[in-house]
């Protein structure tokens, strides 16, 4: 039976929230949502997502410190982690990568770069199933 794949999207910003919502039910995609750091470790943990948008800048962990956790744990190791940045610096990327996500955009979001990024994730997580 098919199910649409599930993503993961934290974002403190409640704007690119409910756009990134919308879009992604528009691409057929379910999407549970998080604000902040801790309750993104929590929903991946009781949701597995297929994948994870996962904002840097967030109020309670950031980002890098979410990344950390993910990867360092057996139950969301594997879940691909797309990082979310404005970027000032190549750094910016470098260091999001390092930590151990799997890519990295930039915001403002743009969509077709955003698509193009979770259909890479998804497929390469489904070809492994």
């Amino acid at each position: 039976m098919y199910r649409q794949p599930l993503v993961l999207v934290v974002e403190q910003d409640l704007h690119y929230l409910e756009l990134l919502n919308s879009h992604f039910k528009l691409l057929k995609l379910s999407c549970i949502c998080a604000k902040q750091g801790i309750k993104a470790l929590i929903l991946s943990q009781t949701h597995q997502p297929d994948l994870i948008l996962l904002d840097i800048a967030l109020p309670d962990l950031n980002g890098l410190q979410v990344i950390h956790y993910l990867k360092r744990n057996p139950e969301t190791t594997m879940i691909p982690i797309i990082g979310v940045t404005v970027l000032t610096s190549e750094q910016d990327g470098d260091s999001i990568l390092l930590a151990g996500a799997d890519d990295c955009i930039t915001k403002p979001y743009n969509f077709p770069q955003l698509e193009a990024a979770i259909h890479c994730h998804l497929n390469r997580v489904h070809s492994y199933n």
